[in-house]
């Protein structure tokens, strides 16, 4: 079975975090729905790598967007930002 774990942080301290099993049909909404608490209104994932931080699109493939990570997927954090994503708003 292709899965991995997801390690999303839910908060700016790092200290509260949850697990999320990914497959190749995850989606980044599936994240989101996955860590946010329910009834809890926009949310967005954004992945931090060396100090920059991107919205990550809610249709992304998480699957093949950790495997694109390569090696280097130590080195990134993933964070549930309790807003809408800027870059869904833009699109709207």
């Amino acid at each position: 079975l292709f899965q991995m774990i997801l390690t999303v942080f839910l908060s700016n301290n790092e200290q509260i975090l949850t697990e999320v099993p990914i497959t190749p049909e995850t989606t980044c909404r599936d994240v989101v729905e996955f860590c946010k608490e329910p009834g809890e209104g926009s949310c967005h994932l954004a992945e931090v790598w060396r100090g920059n931080e991107r919205p990550i699109p809610f249709d992304h493939m998480m699957y093949d967007h950790l495997q694109k990570w390569g090696p280097r997927r130590e080195e990134v954090k993933f964070f549930l930002r309790h807003e809408e994503s800027p870059a869904e708003s833009n699109e709207q």
